[in-house]
C-alpha cells in the first residue's frame, strides 16, 4: 500500500486477510494488472483526505455521559373372513384402491415380481410400502387354512405379498431406483451451473479489477493496523463494505468504492454481466450437493446388497421372476454407477474451481 500520512483515526474494514502464498491462483495473482487495464495504465490514486473525512472515527465521549444518555433512553362388507383389526383393514382398503387404479388391471404381486416400472411409479411404491404386512400379520395370515378367496380384500392383498422374498428390501430398492435418476439429473445440472459460474468469475477481468480496487481502498483505510498491507481477502468480505459506515452515517465504504469506479475505472461496471451465471449459482449449496451425493451413494450400496441377495435366491430357487429382477437391477446399477462417477468428477472439479475463485 506504500507509506500513507494519517492525519486522523478512521474506521477500519474488518476483512479476513489471505496469506501471500495462497493468492497466486486467485484474482490477486496478477499484482493488479487487471485494474491497470481498467484505468488505462495510469496509477490509481486514492484520495486519502476524502477517505479520512468520510470514515473518521468518532471521538470517545466520557463514560458518564454515555451512561446518562442510556438511562434517558431506557426511561422512554359381506361374510368374508376378516383377520385384521378394523382400523388396519380400513386403512389398507383405502390405499389398495388407489394402488389398483395405477396398476391398469395388473396384479400387485405380479408387478412387484416383474419389476414393472410402467405401473409401479414412485408414488405407487410409496403407497405399497405403507401397507406392507408386519411379521405378526404374516404369521396371522399363514394360519388361515381356508381358501384365499374367503378372506376380505385387504387380507387377500397382504397374503399375496407375503410370499415375495425380501419384500421390504425389494420395495426400497425399487423406490430408490424410481427417484434416483431424476435426482441425479437435477444434481448434474446444478454442478454444470456451478462450473459455468466459476468459469465466468475466473474469466472476468472486470471482477478481478474490482477486487483489486477494493483491496487498495481497504489497505489505505487499514494502514498502520494489523489488518493493513493485505495481499488479498475472502470474497465474502465484500458484504462488509456496506457495514463500514462513514462518519456521518449517511454513506458507506460501498458508496466510496462505487465513486472510485465511476471516477477512475468506469470499465469495471462491466462486472454486472456476471449477474446471469452468478444469479443461478448463488442459489446452489455445494454442501447440499455433497449431502445428496452421499445419500445417492448410500442408496446404491443398498441396491448392491439387494442385488447380491436376489442373485443368491435366484441360484437357489431358480425362479424366473427373481432372475428378471436381478438382471433389471444389475443393468440399472451399471448405468447409474457410470453416471455417478461422471457426476462426482464434475462436482470435484466445480468445488476446486470454486475454491480457486475464492
Amino acid at each position: 500500500a506504500g507509506s500513507i500520512s494519517r492525519t486522523r483515526p478512521t474506521s477500519t474494514l474488518n476483512w479476513d486477510k489471505l496469506p501471500a502464498v495462497h493468492v497466486s491462483k486467485t484474482v490477486w495473482g496478477d499484482g493488479g494488472a487487471a485494474l491497470g487495464r481498467m484505468t488505462g495504465g495510469s496509477e490509481l490514486q486514492i484520495d486519502i483526505g476524502a477517505l479520512e473525512i468520510r470514515f473518521a472515527r468518532p471521538e470517545a465521549r466520557p463514560r458518564r455521559l454515555e451512561a446518562e444518555e442510556a438511562d434517558g433512553s431506557r426511561s422512554a362388507r359381506g361374510a368374508r373372513v376378516r383377520l385384521l383389526d378394523t382400523k388396519r383393514s380400513t386403512s389398507i382398503g383405502i390405499v389398495a384402491n388407489k394402488i389398483r387404479l395405477g396398476l391398469n388391471g395388473k396384479g400387485l404381486r405380479e408387478a412387484v415380481l416383474e419389476v414393472d416400472e410402467t405401473v409401479l411409479s414412485y408414488e405407487t411404491l410409496k403407497m405399497v410400502q405403507s401397507i406392507l404386512p408386519t411379521s405378526q400379520e404374516e404369521a396371522l395370515l399363514s394360519r388361515h387354512t381356508g381358501d384365499a378367496s374367503e378372506l376380505d380384500r385387504p387380507e387377500q392383498l397382504l397374503l399375496s405379498l407375503c410370499g415375495i422374498g425380501r419384500l421390504e428390501g425389494r420395495i426400497r430398492a425399487m423406490m430408490f431406483k424410481a427417484q434416483c435418476e431424476p435426482e441425479m439429473e437435477a444434481l448434474s445440472k446444478q454442478v454444470d451451473d456451478l462450473a459455468a459460474a466459476c468459469e465466468a468469475v475466473r474469466g472476468s477481468v472486470e471482477l478481478h479489477a474490482l477486487m483489486q480496487l477494493v483491496l487498495r481502498i481497504g489497505n489505505a483505510l487499514n494502514y498502520g493496523t494489523a489488518r493493513g498491507n493485505a495481499v488479498g481477502f475472502r470474497a465474502s468480505n465484500l458484504l462488509k463494505l456496506a457495514d463500514c459506515k462513514s462518519a456521518d452515517k449517511k454513506t458507506s465504504l460501498l458508496h466510496f468504492t462505487a465513486e472510485m469506479v465511476l471516477a477512475s475505472a468506469p470499465a469495471v461496471r462491466g462486472v454486472t454481466s456476471l449477474g446471469g451465471p452468478l444469479g443461478v449459482a448463488c442459489k446452489i449449496s455445494l454442501e447440499e450437493l455433497q449431502l445428496k451425493s452421499a445419500e445417492i451413494a448410500s442408496g446404491l450400496d443398498e441396491i448392491e446388497r439387494e442385488l447380491s441377495a436376489l442373485e443368491e435366491e435366484a441360484e437357489a430357487v431358480a425362479v424366473e421372476a427373481q432372475r428378471r429382477h436381478a438382471q433389471a437391477v444389475a443393468e440399472w446399477r451399471e448405468e447409474t454407477g457410470r453416471r455417478r462417477e461422471a457426476r462426482e468428477a464434475a462436482a470435484r472439479e466445480a468445488a476446486a474451481r470454486e475454491a480457486a475463485a475464492r
